[in-house]
């Protein structure tokens, strides 16, 4: 049987430790974050994504919105400080 790989942010938590449940599932880039919800058993208001950004100074910036959301690039730029924003593939 494979072992779980752990992110940090689960190894944050158990060394606080706090709860938490792991979800997995296949990743497919054509679907959708309700659909990923629907796999997951979870209400999609209960689901976010996290996107990672680069500004135009190069710095990297990281926004976590709701899976129903899209990251409103001109908001992040002015909420980092930055001239601009765009998203990191």
């Amino acid at each position: 049987m494979k072992k779980e790989e752990k992110t940090n942010v689960m190894r944050v938590l158990e060394a606080k430790k706090i709860s938490y449940e792991s979800h997995a599932y296949e990743p497919d880039a054509t679907m959708s974050g309700e659909e990923i919800a629907g796999i997951l058993g979870e209400p999609p208001d209960h689901v976010f994504k996290t996107l990672v950004t680069q500004g135009k100074t190069g710095a990297y910036y990281v926004f976590v919105v709701p899976v129903r959301e899209e990251l409103d690039l001109k908001k992040a730029a002015k909420a980092s400080g930055e001239k601009s924003i765009s998203m990191i593939k």
